[in-house]
């Protein structure tokens, strides 16, 4: 796994907008679970 620094020293971007990305995409992807689940049980 690469670090925050490394992943942001690749793409230009600071380490803090890195982890910013971060969080915005698992958040994301945990709420396409939740509506995969409920679409599932509404059925």
């Amino acid at each position: 796994p690469r670090t925050l620094d490394q992943i942001g020293k690749h793409f230009g971007l600071s380490r803090e907008r890195v982890r910013q990305i971060e969080r915005e995409v698992m958040s994301k992807l945990r709420q396409g679970e939740r509506a995969e689940r409920l679409r599932a049980y509404a059925s």
